[in-house]
């Protein structure tokens, strides 16, 4: 894999600004203040773990690899970039600011980056260089993204329904208006038609949809871990609107979505010698692993 310079080092100075962002958040130090309820905060703090704990790491570790030229690099990295731009606009539109806060150059900066890497990522990612599969396997990986983007549906549904009968927000909605907007259209205007359309990719074997799985799945590995750190921290504050029933079923989902992307991920760590000799055994060990 060529050696995309820019690349690794966006990656890098992403992974540190994600770092900064967290600690100088709620999370650590609170010189940057959010004006948001106390809901909205517990799920800031949320996101801010797992940011600092899971998403900088991660985007260091693929600028490593896409330095080192390693054909996992760009793939690892495009889950880290559009984790980011995705909560970063809800960062800069979600406090409804009447002000010009410290933090919009730092917030703004991660923002534009985050968006520039996932389309470098993207453009980085050579479909010939990943792993093979099995037709089966690849209907397997199909109808795992079909359950993904109906986990996501589930979430609107209740809303919908609301929609069309009239009725009002949901208290914990209400919290944020615009931040709940914002991550209504990303994830039934974005995340929902990009996961469906790579479904039918990926089961109809185009060589597109396996690029696309691959990218996109790193994105769904981030953001279920997110809504159960926000979860948790909302339960462990004692927060009014927290549940501890769907804490358990977002818990449970980020760690279903984080094994199925570590299964996906691994074999891009196989030596590509032996794929080259062996298509067939290797083809088997996906489907043996995926099933």
């Amino acid at each position: 894999m060529r050696i995309h310079r820019w690349l690794g080092i966006g990656l890098i100075t992403l992974g540190l600004g994600l770092v900064v962002n967290s600690i100088l958040g709620p999370l650590v130090f609170g010189i940057i203040e959010y004006p948001l309820s106390e809901t909205l905060l517990n799920q800031t703090i949320g996101l801010d773990a797992v940011s600092l704990a899971l998403v900088a790491p991660m985007s260091v570790a693929a600028g490593g690899l896409v330095l080192r030229g390693h054909r996992a690099g760009a793939v690892l990295g495009f889950g880290p970039a559009a984790y980011t731009w995705y909560m970063f606009l809800q960062f800069v539109l979600g406090p409804e600011y009447a002000y010009y806060p410290g933090a919009m150059p730092l917030h703004l900066g991660l923002f534009i980056l985050s968006g520039a890497i996932a389309v470098g990522a993207w453009s980085a990612i050579r479909s010939e260089e990943l792993p093979a599969a099995s037709r089966r396997a690849d209907r397997v990986r199909g109808v795992i993204l079909l359950a993904l983007s109906a986990f996501l549906v589930s979430r609107y549904v209740p809303m919908l329904f609301d929609a069309v009968g009239g009725e009002g927000l949901s208290a914990e909605a209400r919290e944020g208006l615009t931040m709940f907007w914002s991550i209504f259209l990303l994830d039934l205007g974005i995340v929902l038609p990009a996961t469906l359309a790579t479904a039918a990719g990926v089961m109809a074997g185009a060589t597109w949809g396996t690029k696309a799985m691959y990218a996109l799945i790193g994105w769904w590995a981030f953001v279920p871990a997110s809504v159960a750190a926000m979860a948790i921290v909302m339960v462990v504050n004692g927060d009014p609107l927290a549940s501890m029933g769907q804490t358990v079923v977002f818990v449970a989902g980020a760690l279903a979505f984080a094994a199925f992307a570590a299964r996906l991920y691994r074999a891009l760590f196989v030596d590509r010698g032996e794929t080259d000799r062996a298509p067939e055994e290797v083809a088997r060990r996906h489907l043996t692993e995926v099933g």
